[in-house]
């Protein structure tokens, strides 16, 4: 009998071992927010895609509206030495953000997706259309202390009459530039990027610029190298393996679009392509010791769409594929919020980031939307629902997928604490600090903003 108490104790201990309890979702530490004054005036409806960490600040980048309703470029430098509290950034105010920096013409299509910061310059990868109504990849030097911009350059697909632009782009390790994204893709075909829309056509390609052409004070006419791959649509992100000095990008299969990982060379050349049909929508991918993360979300408009994780090897080969969503609870009108109906939630997951420590945080969107085109029953739940209000959701997993802590949370603003009025907001990025917080770039339904999560606590 004792023999057989033993083996039920070490069973249910080794049961338990295996058994993650989700923590307590970390504080905010900061919150700063910032409305169209920033990027082409009060109207300019700002939607930020990605950030990026400087010595002195933080820079956030994406696209605005400009008077005839098409997209400019944006982007925005916030200071360090900002108090720690929830600030609304604004030229008027006491505490405003340092700089900003607005591309575009109004009746053409311009925009920034991504950047990469070397020594005392930004380099903003993005589109820009031409007077002959063609997209083409756009890239700009810009001056980290004041914004200005040093040279910008415009390059087109081979095919001049096609549509291009840069998607994503980082800093080497040989401290050279690579950029990736769409080329040869018809007008109609760019739909956006990111948060806000998919090229269904074209090809994917990589793009080098080395450090002698990166540092130089005049725009390079062409790149190091470019390659393209034919199989896939956009590179949508780019990361380093930094053990070997390969890449990795995160792309799509034609419509209907497939997630697809590529493996290059240090010359762009492919290694292999893997298609993940599990996965759902690619977004971004992030480098850990034994592999990779792939974000995204998976579903449908009549079914409810979840977050999605996959893990793949260093060779491409699926460790687990996991779905997260549907946040309980919540501050102000969110309190004691119940899972809800999950065929009318949406939880659309963008970035995500690797931690030194194992797992990974991923950057999304939590909330409900369409409900006049529901009917009977589901429509009253759909209306009822607090979730029409979009919350940003942060999900911070272990290495296997387990839940660590997910935080769904709104932004008010200083003394409305307790007010049910809030304004919809969206993480779309999210990257680590050299201290060690998670930064989360948010878009509201008033501007932008950048919430400082400190990690240890």
């Amino acid at each position: 009998m004792k023999s057989f108490v033993f083996w039920i104790a070490f069973l249910l201990l080794q049961l338990l071992g295996h058994i993650t309890i989700a923590q307590e979702s970390p504080a905010t530490k900061a919150y700063y927010v910032i409305d169209g004054s920033c990027c082409g005036g009060e109207e300019s409806d700002p939607h930020a895609v990605f950030g990026i960490e400087t010595s002195d600040g933080y820079i956030l980048l994406g696209k605005s509206i400009d008077n005839s309703g098409n997209e400019n470029g944006f982007a925005v430098k916030i200071s360090k030495n900002l108090p720690q509290e929830k600030l609304f950034l604004h030229p008027e105010e006491e505490e405003s953000f340092e700089w900003s920096l607005v591309i575009g013409a109004e009746d053409r299509r311009d925009g920034f997706n991504s950047a990469a910061i070397y020594q005392d310059h930004i380099f903003i990868a993005g589109y820009k259309e031409t007077q002959k109504d063609v997209i083409d990849r756009f890239l700009t030097k810009v001056r980290l202390q004041d914004g200005k911009v040093i040279w910008s350059r415009s390059f087109p697909s081979k095919n001049q009459k096609s549509s291009s632009a840069f998607e994503s782009v980082i800093l080497t390790g040989e401290n050279g530039i690579l950029l990736t994204g769409v080329t040869n893709s018809d007008y109609e075909e760019i739909e956006g990027f990111k948060s806000y829309g998919n090229p269904s056509g074209g090809n994917a390609f990589s793009m080098y610029f080395s450090q002698e052409k990166i540092t130089s004070d005049s725009a390079p006419n062409t790149p190091t190298w470019e390659k393209e791959y034919k199989n896939s649509v956009s590179g949508k992100s780019v990361k380093e393996i930094t053990d070997t000095g390969e890449f990795v990008i995160a792309t799509s299969t034609p419509e209907p679009m497939v997630a697809t990982v590529l493996k290059i060379s240090k010359n762009g050349n492919l290694l292999w392509e893997k298609k993940y049909p599990d996965h759902g929508e690619i977004t971004d991918i992030a480098v850990t010791n034994d592999g990779f993360f792939m974000s995204g979300h998976k579903g449908e408009w009549e079914t409810g769409i979840d977050g999605s994780i996959t893990k793949i090897s260093k060779t491409g080969n699926v460790y687990w594929n996991k779905i997260y969503g549907n946040p309980v609870g919540g501050k102000q009108k969110f309190s004691g919020l119940g899972s809800g109906n999950k065929k009318i939630i949406f939880d659309e997951c963008w970035g995500i980031a690797a931690l030194t420590n194992e797992g990974a945080v991923m950057a999304c969107g939590t909330g409900i939307e369409g409900c006049d085109e529901l009917n009977g029953e589901i429509r009253n739940q759909c209306e009822e629902d607090p979730r029409t209000t979009w919350r940003s959701y942060l999900i911070r997993i272990d290495s296997v997928g387990s839940l660590i802590w997910e935080k769904a949370s709104s932004f008010t603003f200083p003394g409305e604490e307790g007010e049910d009025d809030v304004p919809s907001t969206a993480s779309e990025w999210a990257f680590i600090t050299k201290n060690g917080e998670l930064a989360s770039v948010v878009d509201l339904a008033f501007g932008i903003g950048l919430e400082i999560i400190d990690l240890n606590r």
